[in-house]
């Protein structure tokens, strides 16, 4: 094997402390390798019967001495390189096959401080659209009755798709042909936008619906508390007096009360009559002023009644009751999501949704 330093310009040998080429004066300076054709070889040796050689391993000193000393190329013999036009700079890289080259660190990922999810994920995805309630709001609804069986569960439904429903027992929209509760032509239904209105077409009986929260009632407002159809007497008594003869008629001691509370019997008349004590009336099943035992749709304290101080009205509320209380409409009033209504003997539950 012969040792010296190839020339980069004519590939001439020379010896191993020649600072020029003796064949073709040339400056004698080592070629730079790039790492990625160096790295691969090292300590290989080429296969046998391959005609590839290996390729001499340089090392290059970066030193400050303005000049360079070159080094031996171990090998059968140097490739003879490309000619270079113009001067050959040294390279500033040291290889060596002690210290293999190292790639470059990849780029750490960038995080959210708030999220901790990396920020080119987030960039990534397209932006999420919000929607606003208006949009809701707009879809079309078609509102529905839901007939509530008796025991308690929910029976044929009715989609309001039209305009105007009437509810009757032969006549409209909706019928329920065995009620006899209920008139020929009994309620109105009206769907206009997304709400929904009642009217009672002058019915024997009338439209009940539950309240939800304390309502005003007025002298001659009927309601419906478990299976007692009560009405409300707030009219003040007639001041006691000689007839016309002068002569007095016997009669009870008058309470002091401001209103009463009568019961509606069946086939018509009057059966109880109750005053309030003071300014209140209570009704249920027990422990009230005005009880009900027998009834099994009261519960224990049902509902009560109070004399508004800054009206005539009398407020009517609901005191946690399971069947609810129910008031009797008058004229056409607006139907909500939830609603219960009585017409007839049919239970009916409201859906608009």
């Amino acid at each position: 094997m012969e040792l010296g330093l190839a020339c980069s310009v004519c590939g001439h040998l020379n010896q191993l402390r020649a600072v020029s080429c003796d064949r073709c004066a040339a400056v004698l300076a080592p070629q730079p390798i790039a790492p990625s054709a160096v790295l691969p070889s090292l300590g290989a040796h080429p296969a046998a019967g391959s005609g590839t050689q290996a390729r001499p391993v340089t090392q290059v000193s970066t030193a400050s001495s303005p000049a360079t000393v070159p080094l031996p190329v171990v090998g059968m013999q140097a490739q003879p390189p490309v000619p270079q036009s113009g001067p050959i700079k040294p390279p500033s890289t040291v290889i060596s096959s002690a210290q293999p080259a190292t790639a470059a660190p990849a780029a750490q990922p960038r995080f959210n401080a708030v999220t901790g999810a990396p920020l080119e994920a987030l960039q990534s995805k397209p932006a999420a659209k919000t929607m606003f309630f208006g949009a809701l709001q707009q879809q079309h609804v078609v509102p529905r009755l839901v007939v509530i069986k008796g025991e308690g569960g929910d029976g044929v439904t009715y989609h309001l798709s039209a305009t105007n429903h009437i509810v009757g027992r032969s006549t409209g929209e909706i019928r329920f042909n065995e009620d006899f509760f209920l008139s020929p032509e009994h309620a109105l239904f009206s769907v206009q936008g997304n709400r929904l209105f009642a009217k009672d077409l002058g019915s024997v009986n009338g439209v009940f619906v539950r309240i939800k929260s304390p309502v005003p009632l007025d002298h001659g407002d009927c309601f419906l508390v478990g299976e007692q159809l009560l009405r409300l007497d707030s009219a003040p008594f007639n001041e006691p007096g000689p007839d016309v003869n002068h002569t007095y008629s016997y009669t009870s001691p008058r309470p002091d009360a401001r209103f009463r509370v009568v019961q509606l019997l069946a086939g018509g008349g009057e059966g109880r009559i109750v005053s309030a004590q003071a300014t209140t009336l209570t009704l249920g099943r027990e422990a009230n002023h005005m009880n009900f035992p027998q009834d099994r749709f009261i519960s224990g304290r049902h509902a009560r009644l109070d004399s508004a101080s800054d009206s005539h009205h009398i407020i009517l509320t609901d005191t946690g009751s399971r069947n609810g209380t129910f008031v009797r409409i008058k004229g056409a009033v607006e139907l909500f999501h939830g609603d219960y209504i009585f017409i007839g003997q049919q239970l009916l539950r409201v859906e608009i949704s």
